[in-house]
């Protein structure tokens, strides 16, 4: 069953003039937006392509104007922020946009404190304000017969765009949270819609998930949106995934704000979690997630005993592992062991947080390389393999979980860059060989794009299983030819292209060759393109620590130009270009030397 996808666009920055504001209701304010540079137009010498955006859902920075704010430098497809501005920005979503007319809708729900919903309150036709984005935009998948949407005041753009856009009679079942019956809105729509308001100055603490309980659940394939306070969204995931039984990628569940913390506020907060350095720590913090700890909280197990009892584990080991997480403030733990979660523990029920640090996915395996960081630095070996006492390939294969969910990562990943690099290659009717290609992302997007081009994809048997069905859900198998096999055994010979893709980074130098020596030995001097992170000594310290975590797991990491010539004219291959095509990827050619 296909998921929806993340389409990328180049981030810029526009200097747009208020053409009306207004009050929609008592509690909610639209600015209504304009300007040249909603088309095209230059900036820093970089040419600007026209504002669009594509899905309702999608969000623009609003930078709030002020006293030494200084707007962000246009860089080439990404902006460079000076220290304090992010602080000022503020994501919204466009209620509407007319290209033809230029005209760009912004609505701000009025809270105190919002330096946003404060500046929309005084706007006047004729100010000036900076917007950013859209950054991409949300793919739906094919075969959606109706649509399930959820959310508060803040999600209300986004619920009303949606339905105001879909043909006429497509199935909408809509339930929206809002203060009093005086903010609810009207939509101009020919959608077959059932719309429950609950209004939260007369209705009950459970009032909106009876509300969506109650609300009619049409028959056929859903897609189910929900948005605002985070908070509010936790039940109704849980009842989408385990009650309706609606598959992730058939959902986008999206809390916009916290309860009690400004938007800037709670990115500072995730990255404090993110960033959670010294080893008791980050340790503790990945056993919670792996136990579930902050779940069974929020479930109403808030005693060291019924915590223990429902991850299945010690009380006295829960007890030390809250203990170390109660000073960073993730949970309380009270002397007569009551446990209860704080704001900023409820990062550690985020989807992304699991799928980074709870030890039961594939991903998180990754960081048990760390204790062997000391060998890798000492002998150039896998740390991984010194802590663990075998590769991480085969940490993967022996569960099919583990494999499964790193295969899902890859592929969540591989979709950011992979229209990029379609656009890059250019390719119009060749055959295309995706060596070590995963659950086949890329030949999707390339398939898709150019008609005539067909593929054979190497990878291993159990993720070229995953690939073969990925494909076929696309409707892309009589494409494309699946090659079982390690791509160090003989590859298929004579294609037009060969792709090395995100591959190179996960092998040391002698794998690498030996990886290189095959793709040359195929090729016989057609086009060998190899997709990888250039290494420079600017990069950035996220970039650096991934380059540090690949050499411990492989005793590899990233490489400069210089040395991906080396492996090349080790493997027979000459070095001719290096694009950059996504953020510091580059496509790196080779030919036959």
């Amino acid at each position: 069953m296909a998921a929806r996808e993340h389409k990328a666009f180049p981030i810029v920055v526009r200097d747009l003039e208020v053409l009306d504001a207004f009050d929609v209701t008592p509690r909610t304010r639209r600015v209504v937006l304009t300007g040249a540079q909603l088309g095209a137009f230059e900036n820093g010498g970089h040419r600007i392509a026209p504002f669009r955006t594509e899905n309702a859902d999608d969000h623009v920075k609003l930078i709030v104007p002020g006293a030494g704010v200084v707007p962000p430098v246009q860089e080439d497809g990404h902006l460079d922020w000076p220290p304090g501005t992010i602080e000022r920005a503020r994501d919204y979503t466009p209620r509407r946009y007319d290209p033809d007319a230029r005209r760009l809708e912004l609505d701000f729900v009025r809270h105190a404190g919002g330096p946003a919903a404060e500046w929309a309150g005084r706007a006047r036709p004729g100010d000036r304000v900076l917007v950013a984005g859209p950054r991409g935009t949300t793919v739906l998948p094919a075969g959606i017969d109706w649509y399930f949407l959820a959310g508060d005041e803040t999600a209300l753009p986004a619920i009303a765009r949606r339905i105001e856009e879909l043909p006429a009679g497509t199935p909408v079942t809509a339930v929206v949270s809002v203060a009093s019956a005086g903010e609810e809105q009207t939509f101009d729509h020919r959608a077959d819609l059932d719309l429950t308001w609950v209004h939260r100055d007369t209705a009950g603490p459970g009032a909106l998930m009876d509300a969506v309980r109650a609300a009619p659940w049409r028959t056929g394939q859903v897609y189910a949106w929900a948005a605002g306070e985070a908070g509010m969204l936790r039940p109704i995931r849980r009842w989408l995934e385990q009650d309706r039984r609606v598959p992730a990628g058939r959902t986008d569940i999206a809390g916009y704000w916290r309860a009690g913390r400004a938007q800037h506020e709670t990115s500072q907060e995730m990255d404090r979690l993110r960033h959670a350095a010294s080893l008791a720590v980050p340790y503790a913090i990945r056993a919670a997630v792996t136990l579930d700890l902050a779940e069974h909280v929020t479930d109403g197990r808030t005693t060291v005993p019924d915590l223990a009892a429902a991850a299945g584990a010690r009380p006295r080991g829960i007890r030390k592992i809250l203990a170390v997480l109660a000073h960073q403030g993730y949970f309380t733990l009270g002397a007569d062991d009551v446990v209860a979660l704080t704001p900023a523990g409820t990062f550690l029920l985020e989807e992304q947080v699991h799928g980074r640090l709870d030890h039961r996915n594939g991903y998180a395996r990754l960081d048990d390389s760390w204790p062997g960081l000391l060998h890798a630095a000492r002998t150039g070996e896998s740390g991984f393999e010194h802590a663990a006492g075998h590769s991480f390939w085969a940490e993967l294969a022996g569960d099919e979980r583990l494999g499964r969910t790193f295969d899902g990562d890859l592929a969540r990943w591989s979709g950011t860059w992979s229209p990029d690099l379609v656009k890059a290659l250019a390719l119009t009717g060749e055959h295309l060989v995706d060596v070590g290609g995963g659950t086949g992302t890329f030949l999707a997007h390339v398939l898709a794009e150019a008609p005539g081009v067909r593929a054979t994809l190497v990878e291993l048997p159990t993720t070229a299983e995953r690939a073969r069905a990925h494909l076929a859900e696309r409707g892309l198998a009589d494409r494309v030819a699946i090659a079982a096999q390690s791509f160090f055994e003989e590859l298929p010979a004579g294609r037009d292209l060969y792709l090395l893709a995100q591959v190179l980074h996960d092998w040391p130098d002698e794998e690498a060759v030996a990886i290189l020596t095959r793709v040359a030995e195929a090729a016989r001097g057609r086009r060998v393109v190899v997709l990888e992170r250039v290494a420079t000594p600017a990069d950035e310290a996220g970039t650096a620590a991934f380059d540090l975590q690949m050499y411990t797991v492989f005793g590899s990491g990233e490489r400069d130009r210089d040395e991906f010539a080396a492996l090349g004219e080790r493997a027979g291959l000459r070095l001719e270009s290096a694009t950059r095509i996504h953020a510091n990827l580059h496509a790196i050619e080779f030919r036959t030397a």
